[in-house]
This record gives structure tokens, C-alpha cells and sequence, in this order.
């Protein structure tokens, strides 16, 4: 009985021991420090960069229509804001008194006519008269009816017309007001054709050229992004400010104003096939730069591994991986702040976005 008691009584000792070393590897693995993580498969995507730059709406036609003639103004035919077509009259000057000049040209030019064409005549045919006064005769008639010419230009010009189809901007006199040549009357915009013109930073001309996409918005109207191409490249550059020249016409049909303030997207880099990461996810460290991928130990447990990597370009807050790391790697990214190189980690990806 004693010997049975004392086997009995070894084997409960044995299996006491090899629980408690079971328990104990049991507790040592829950005290093993893990951060809890998200990660990112990493996949070659399209990296590029893009510089923004303010503009300023114009339009092709944006002239100071100044009177031809002197005079006073007798009405307007159109309004301010007025949209008008080509050739029609906006203001009208008085043109009595150039009525009244015409008319006496008029009877001058015909007298002068019927004296040159009497003296040709008798001149050439029956050989009477001199030719001095012959020659005289023709340079009156002339005179008298380059003078009368010259008036009927001036009554067309009592009419002030639109030189184009575009809208009355300003009107500059009154009913009633003397006018003279030369002097600015109305502010004639043109609304066929708008565009932006806007200056780029020299350090881009090599960057931007004719017939680049770009991205157009305005601050009244953010919703409204507009996608054309650059229509005009300037070939010198502002000493001033240090920048060139563009241009892009608007689309027709919208609702533009000379001077709104306009904000645009020129693409300046473009390269396919590349590892691009978020710069959050990347570190400096011993003069080095580095990020961190899932990985596991000899156990078999998932550990942070710190990868040295090279960067290449960045545009806000993406940048190019050239060396350090492999496709389909999963790049570490919400919880990396925490790591070291082997920390073991507990992976909290959304499991349908897992395979992304």
C-alpha cells in the first residue's frame, strides 16, 4: 500500500508541475507588450504633382470708345449694362450744324463739277482756254468733294456704335454735355469671348506648356471646377515677380465678370508605376528614413519590421518610394508612431478592407 501511495502521489506532482509551467507560459504571453494597428497593402499607383496659382478673368474686347467728332450729346440709345451687337448706336451727338456744312459742300462740289466739266470740254475739243485754268477748275472740284467726304464720315461718326458685341460697362457724359475728339465717353466690354490670364512661378517653365489641362474654380462658385487647356504660354518672364504669362479661354455661356478673382491646378509632374505612401507613415531616424511593415517572428506572431526606405518626390502629403519597398507589402499606418523595429503588434484591419 505505501509503495502504490507514493507512485500515486508522484504522478499528481507531475501534473501539478506541468500546469503550473503551462499557466505560467500562458501569463508570460499576456504580458508581452502588442500595439494595436492598421495596415495598407502597397500597390504601384500614379503619383502627381501640381502647383496653384491665382488668375483674373479679362475679355478679348475691354476698350475706352472715344468721340470722332465734337458736339453735344442729344441721347443715349442704351443704358449702362445694356448688352449691345455690333454696330449699334449707343450714343448720339448732334449733327444739325454738320447737316447744314454738308448741305453747303454739297452745292460747292456741284458748282465746282459742272465748271470743271465745261472748261474739260472746251479745253480738250475746241482748244479754248488755258490749261492753267483748266487744271484749276479740276483741283477746286476735288478739294470740294474730298471736303464733302470727309463730312458725311463725320455725321456717321455723331452716331458712337459698338465696335463688337459686348456690354456697357460705364457711360462717361450726360445728356446735354459738349464732347470732343479724343474724349473717353463710353467703356465697352466684350462678352464673346472670355479668359484668365494668370502668372506662374519661373521656376515651372520648363513644367507648363501650350495646351496643359487645367483645373478652374472661383471662390463664389467652389462647386463649379472647370476643365480646359492652356491656350497661350508667355515667352519671357516678369522681372518683378519672376513669372510668365498664361492664358485659357472660358467656356461660353456663363456668367463671367471682367476682374473675378480665379483660382488654378496646373499638373507639373506625372509618373506611372511608383509606391507612393502617405509622409505620415514615414520617419526620421539616426539620419535615415523609415517606415514599418507587417512582418512575423520565428513564432509565427505578427511584429512591426522597421524598413529602411528612399524617397523620391512629394506632393501635400504623398511621396514616392523609390528603394525599401516591394509590392504588396502592407505598410503599417494607423498605430505606427508607437512602433520599434520587432514590436509585436495586433492587426485591427477593417476585414473589408483587408485585401485592399
Amino acid at each position: 500500500m505505501n509503495v502504490k501511495k507514493y507512485i500515486t502521489i508522484l504522478l499528481v506532482g507531475i501534473l501539478l508541475l506541468g500546469c503550473g509551467e503551462t499557466q505560467e507560459a500562458e501569463t508570460n504571453e499576456e504580458l508581452v507588450k502588442t500595439v494595436n494597428i492598421t495596415t495598407k497593402m502597397i500597390n504601384p499607383s500614379t503619383f502627381a504633382s501640381y502647383v496653384r496659382v491665382v488668375g483674373t478673368v479679362e475679355t478679348s474686347n475691354d476698350i475706352m470708345i472715344s468721340a470722332e467728332v465734337n458736339g453735344r450729346v442729344i441721347s443715349y440709345k442704351v443704358a449702362e449694362g445694356a448688352t449691345v451687337k455690333k454696330g449699334q448706336t449707343i450714343i448720339k451727338i448732334d449733327d444739325s450744324k454738320l447737316m447744314k456744312e454738308m448741305a453747303r459742300l454739297q452745292a460747292i462740289t456741284s458748282q465746282t463739277k459742272e465748271q470743271y466739266e465745261r472748261l474739260k470740254k472746251v479745253y480738250e475739243e475746241d482748244g479754248i482756254g488755258s490749261e492753267l485754268d483748266y487744271l484749276n477748275s479740276k483741283y477746286a472740284y476735288e478739294q470740294n468733294k474730298s471736303a464733302l467726304e470727309s463730312i458725311k464720315v463725320d455725321l456717321e461718326n455723331t452716331s458712337i456704335k459698338a465696335p463688337f458685341n459686348g456690354e456697357v460697362e460705364t457711360i462717361m457724359i450726360e445728356e446735354g454735355e459738349m464732347v470732343s475728339i479724343g474724349m473717353p465717353v463710353i467703356r465697352l466690354i466684350g462678352t464673346d469671348t472670355y479668359k484668365i490670364t494668370a502668372g506662374v512661378p519661373a521656376r515651372y517653365s520648363e513644367a507648363v506648356k501650350l495646351a496643359d489641362k487645367v483645373d478652374i474654380w472661383f471662390d463664389t462658385q467652389v462647386r463649379d471646377t472647370l476643365h480646359t487647356a492652356i491656350n497661350y504660354v508667355g515667352g519671357s518672364i516678369n522681372p518683378q515677380n519672376r513669372t510668365f504669362r498664361i492664358e485659357t479661354k472660358l467656356p461660353v455661356g456663363k456668367n463671367y465678370k471682367v476682374d473675378m478673382i480665379a483660382n488654378l491646378r496646373l499638373k507639373t509632374y506625372e509618373r506611372e508605376d511608383v509606391l507612393v505612401v502617405s509622409e505620415e507613415y514615414v520617419y526620421s531616424k539616426n539620419d535615415k528614413y523609415v517606415v514599418y511593415i507587417l512582418s512575423e517572428n520565428a513564432e509565427g506572431k505578427a511584429i512591426a519590421k522597421e524598413q529602411e526606405v528612399q524617397l523620391g518626390l512629394s506632393y501635400q502629403t504623398d511621396v514616392i518610394i523609390e528603394n525599401g519597398l516591394s509590392v504588396r507589402d502592407r505598410l503599417i499606418t494607423l498605430g505606427s508612431a508607437f512602433l520599434d523595429d520587432g514590436m509585436r503588434v495586433t492587426v485591427k484591419d477593417d476585414k473589408n478592407l483587408a485585401s485592399n
